[in-house]
């Protein structure tokens, strides 16, 4: 707060402030607007692929959502480097990767965040 004023700082990193909208000013705005359950909204689906886990911290992994029958299917995208912005304009999802080691294998269930 700065006097009355709700203010966020985002990183100047343009993935980095994607993430960080998404986590903590889109629910801010929806619940200053009055929604009941501003979120952020995780969902249920599974990976397409496997994927190298963080020792250290949890990941936002951006990724493509594809139905297949009655699952969700989460592609992650190459290049997950923060400074891949080009790459995160194909992203529909951000699929949560905990904190770990070794890796999460093709199939393995993650939450996930939509994104837009």
């Amino acid at each position: 707060m700065r006097g009355g004023t709700l203010v966020f700082g985002l990183p100047g990193n343009p993935v980095s402030s994607l993430v960080c909208f998404e986590l903590f000013v889109r629910p801010a705005v929806l619940a200053l607007q009055g929604a009941s359950d501003p979120g952020p909204t995780f969902w249920l689906g599974e990976l397409a692929a496997s994927v190298k886990r963080n020792d250290e911290r949890d990941q936002l992994l951006r990724a493509r959502l594809h139905t297949d029958a009655a699952r969700v299917v989460l592609e992650p995208l190459r290049g997950q480097e923060s400074h891949m912005i080009a790459r995160t304009a194909g992203a529909d999802a951000l699929a949560l990767v905990p904190r770990g080691e070794g890796t999460l294998e093709a199939g393995a269930a993650v939450r996930y965040l939509r994104l837009g």
